[in-house]
């Protein structure tokens, strides 16, 4: 987490996150339990620590939490604890064009077909050496052929299809659980902090800040794997139904602005018996086959970097044609967008909001926008738009300027984004 922020500060940031106390025994509970997080956490933890906030503070700061729980207790107060927040789509983008700027190539719009193996052998063959992949370019619709010293597979849920590609008797190690979340009106959580507390049947749900918005979730459920993962009715009640133990104001289904679902990458070790779930782990694995397949599977967002190294590192040790690789350089690497050599804004990112709004005349939520999105890449994309005004620009005639042209007038993002993704980010 701390790593996170470091690496993309205009991005990641720390965000604060209550749970409601409704008991009197709960206060000195959760006080050692927050001081424990601490602890966890260590020093270079990268947010606050935490702390026990009494009744009006509690209420202050989230003017939706209930003074009294569906069972008659009164709140008696709350702890607040930090984590990390981040947009994960635009993270994600960030972190293919630093690669970019590294030397890696990488390209969009295309999928694998088949693993490439040496001499002639072929999946599941004794002896056989995976030496690359067949790639499928969607746009023209040809194959390619990749040669390559060594293939990683870190296709995520999907991981089993690949391993398979390379030795079709394996048995499956990845075992998908669903998580469903719904985007609810503002007035449900807290614009300033989140919320986080346990449910009837002792799963966590929290409520967070998102785009003007709040955010609910998030569910755990096994399910089947899906390139389109869905929100069921049951899902979105049982979210609504939790969430209304804890606001004031009841939601309904009618309170949903939309829902969504994602697919947690569990992993089961290798070598595990197949219904074992015991072996089940949200922690990463790293796989080398006979073939010299690796596969990085399982693991999270704040663990990304360290199992990309851990997997190289497995590549490097167990591979001779890489005995040339030097060490793992990512833990001191901060990520496109960041200010890498100090010279636009002295890593003070709100500088970069000040100069679009007050030298160039970007509203100020579209230059928050911007900032929090794109880092000092957003003022590429305002040159992008002052350089085409009839295109991405309309005239503010009560300030006779020029105002970047929205995609819609509640939201800040602009129609000069499209174009610099399909430029810059390899969007079609």
């Amino acid at each position: 987490r701390a790593w996170m922020i470091q690496s993309a500060p205009f991005m990641a940031k720390a965000l604060p996150m209550m749970v409601p106390l409704y008991r009197w025994w709960e206060v000195p509970l959760f006080w050692v339990v927050g001081n424990m997080y601490d602890l966890i956490a260590g020093a270079g933890r990268g947010v606050p620590p935490s702390s026990i906030v009494s009744v009006e503070e509690a209420r202050f700061q989230v003017p939706s939490l209930r003074s009294v729980d569906p069972d008659g207790n009164n709140l008696v107060g709350g702890l607040v604890v930090y984590d990390g927040q981040q947009n994960d789509a635009r993270m994600g983008v960030h972190i293919i064009l630093t690669a970019i700027q590294q030397g890696a190539a990488c390209v969009n719009y295309a999928s694998i077909e088949s693993l490439l193996f040496a001499d002639g052998k072929g999946a599941g063959d004794a002896g056989a050496c995976v030496c690359g992949a067949r790639v499928l370019d969607r746009r023209s619709g040809k194959s390619i052929d990749v040669k390559a010293k060594q293939v990683v597979n870190a296709c995520g849920v999907f991981s089993d299809k690949v391993r398979q590609m390379a030795e079709p008797s394996l048995e499956n190690m990845m075992v998908p659980s669903y998580g469903s979340h719904l985007t609810l009106p503002e007035y449900a959580g807290s614009a300033r902090m989140g919320m986080v507390w346990f449910t009837n049947d002792g799963r966590v749900l929290y409520l967070l800040p998102w785009e003007g918005s709040t955010i609910a979730g998030t569910t755990d459920a096994p399910g089947e794997l899906s390139y389109t993962p869905r929100t069921s009715a049951s899902e979105a009640a049982f979210i609504i139904d939790e969430v209304n133990r804890v606001v004031s104001e009841p939601l309904s289904t009618d309170s949903v602005r939309s829902a969504w679902a994602g697919i947690r990458p569990l992993v089961r070790k290798p070598g595990s018996p197949p219904g074992d779930t015991k072996s089940l782990s949200r922690d990463h694995v790293v796989e080398k086959l006979n073939c010299g397949l690796v596969t990085v599977a399982g693991g999270k967002w704040t663990t990304y970097r360290k199992m990309a190294e851990d997997a190289v590192d497995k590549c490097v040790a167990e591979n001779p044609a890489l005995a040339h690789a030097t060490r793992c350089r990512t833990l001191e690497m901060q990520l496109v967008g960041s200010d890498q050599t100090g010279e636009v804004c002295g890593g003070a990112f709100d500088r970069i909001v000040a100069t679009l709004v007050d030298d160039v005349g970007v509203e100020k939520d579209v230059a928050k926008h911007l900032r929090s999105n794109y880092g000092t890449r957003a003022l590429q994309i305002v040159a992008l738009a002052r350089a085409e005004p009839g295109r991405f620009c309309e005239v503010d005639r009560s300030r006779l300027q020029l105002g970047m042209r929205r995609l819609h007038p509640h939201f800040p993002h602009v129609e000069a984004e499209v174009a610099f993704a399909c430029r810059h980010e390899f969007a079609q």
